[in-house]
């Protein structure tokens, strides 16, 4: 499923603001998994499952992004372009 214009812009520019902000969220959330919107850290999860659930019925846009805080800035892929949220079971 492609990706919109608006979804990518969005995963874009989360995903700039998320290496701004890991040195200094990386000592207290290594591990966890960032949910982002409008380039704001809206919360931590300890996966990206449960990133991703919340994410899904919070924003049915689907304008948000999921980046796991580690030493290495990794586009996680799939999650973070978010999938079709009919096809998140809950």
């Amino acid at each position: 499923m492609p990706v919109s214009n608006a979804k990518q812009q969005e995963i874009d520019a989360n995903y700039e603001r998320f290496k701004i902000v890991l040195p200094d969220i990386l000592p207290q959330y290594r591990g966890k998994h960032v949910l982002l919107r409008r380039t704001e850290i809206i919360e931590y999860f300890d996966s990206a499952r449960d990133a991703l659930l919340f994410a899904s019925h919070q924003y049915p846009d689907g304008l948000f992004s999921i980046q796991e805080v580690t030493d290495k800035v990794i586009d996680l892929g799939w999650f973070s372009y978010a999938p079709a949220y009919h096809e998140v079971r809950t």
